[in-house]
């Protein structure tokens, strides 16, 4: 979360007057911006960045040998590990330290990632990009909006000159659910900003308990965390509204939304360069096949991403939104490679429609979250409602298995509460063990 406070106004608003244009711009202009800005971007990098100076000079390359997307494939990825043992190599030797902030990934696995971002400048250039998006939701800065965080520390507060009623994510619970009901129909906001995990468990309990929607919403972004497409048909259903996703990363490499014509993942090419690479280590380019996303930033000079490997996961389309944009899309985001839980024949089974699995055999399951640490095992923990019995487990338990079937052994486990991550999100799967999607 932003303090709103350091972001630079003027790069904020060149950076969304920019946009306003740039949006409408035809596929050959963008693509000719892309690769004036993949130019700059190795240029620099090559002169002030010693890991990359190394990197080019190793594979006896100079910044000017890369004048294509195709070319931009020659150069190795940039991961995780890479970044962990290179933090220092990786900064921009010409930007005082005082321009230097850090910047931290959460992590499914227990190893965070520390970078570097530009002080003021990367904030304001990503609240522009999101303002953008939420514009597409129908938003301007004069709604009303209710915004799940989980960056405050009391169960709610107002913001943005009263604008903006912030709920906490962490007390999306049976205990406060009643007051935030209560304070969002007083409040009559036009839209909802709120992770998945956050607003479904909103929608949940207004169907759980037949209490209406709120009339006054117009529109639901989701943003932070993948969203399912059961996540989407329930929220659509329970609020009567068009539910938008917002896809980023902590990472400054890659963002995109969806706009009101699709669900497409529309990708800003003014953002950065985004390639769908399969487990062969080339392009997608077979409509509905899942690929890797690898990201170049654009605004990460202080620090360059340069082909990072993501870890998330896209579906690949050729097709065009009728929105007008030419902007690439991706057809859905299939979570991240550490959202599948792993076979004993090490195959990947991708998370999709296995949450409805325990919805579907009971009503007495308050939470759930599946566990593994071992290939082919999965521990579903779960937090039990009043009126849960051993024929509730054995349902859940017997369904599972049904999907599964022998590449997995199912095991039941009860636990009092299924803990947030100290940002606040649900996370459905906590996967412990270490997944490359190119194995």
């Amino acid at each position: 979360m932003f303090n709103h406070n350091s972001i630079k106004l003027g790069t904020f608003l060149h950076t969304i007057t920019f946009l306003r244009h740039s949006q409408w711009w035809s596929k050959e202009k963008l693509e000719e911006y892309q690769l004036q800005q993949l130019k700059k971007l190795l240029n620099h990098a090559y002169t002030n960045v010693p890991y990359y100076t190394k990197m080019f000079n190793s594979l006896k390359l100079k910044p000017n040998n890369i004048k294509s997307f195709q070319d931009l494939q020659i150069l190795p990825y940039l991961t995780k590990e890479i970044i962990r043992n290179n933090i220092d190599d990786l900064k921009a030797k010409i930007y005082p330290e005082q321009k230097f902030e850090k910047s931290y990934t959460g992590s499914t696995t227990g190893k965070p990632l520390q970078f570097y971002v530009e002080k003021g400048e990367w904030a304001a250039q990503i609240v522009a990009y999101g303002s953008i998006q939420m514009n597409w939701a129908g938003r301007t800065f004069f709604n009303k909006c209710v915004q799940i965080s989980g960056y405050i520390e009391k169960p709610y507060q107002y913001k943005i000159f009263g604008r903006a009623l912030v709920l906490s994510s962490f007390h999306m619970n049976d205990k406060y659910l009643p007051l935030f009901i209560k304070k969002i129909k007083k409040f009559k906001p036009k839209h909802i900003l709120s992770y998945p995990s956050a607003i479904t468990n909103l929608a949940i309990y207004i169907k759980r308990n037949n209490l209406e929607g709120f009339s006054s919403v117009k529109s639901i972004l989701c943003h932070a965390e993948t969203l399912y497409e059961w996540q989407r048909e329930l929220l659509e259903e329970t609020f009567q509204c068009y539910v938008h996703n917002q896809y980023g990363q902590t990472e400054p490499t890659v963002f995109g939304g969806s706009c009101k014509h699709s669900n497409y993942i529309h990708m800003f090419p003014e953002f950065g360069i985004t390639e769908l690479i399969g487990k062969n280590g080339k392009p997608v380019k077979k409509e509905g096949e899942i690929g890797e996303i690898v990201g170049t930033g654009f605004h990460t000079y202080i620090f360059p991403f340069i082909r990072y490997r993501t870890g998330d996961l896209g579906v690949y389309t050729n097709k065009k939104c009728s929105c007008g944009r030419n902007y690439p899309l991706i057809e859905r985001i299939e979570g991240r490679s550490q959202e599948f839980i792993v076979s004993k024949s090490k195959k990947l089974i991708p998370l999709t429609g296995v949450y409805g699995l325990v919805a579907k055999c009971s009503q007495n399951v308050n939470d759930v979250q599946l566990y593994q640490d071992t290939e082919g095992e999965i521990i579903i923990n779960i937090e039990k409602r009043k009126g849960y019995t051993f024929e509730d487990s054995n349902k859940i338990k017997n369904n599972f298995q049904k999907r599964f079937g022998d590449d997995f052994i199912i095991k039941i486990n009860s636990v009092d509460t299924i803990p947030l991550t100290k940002t606040g999100k649900y996370q459905f799967l906590n996967q412990k063990l270490d997944i490359d999607f190119f194995q």
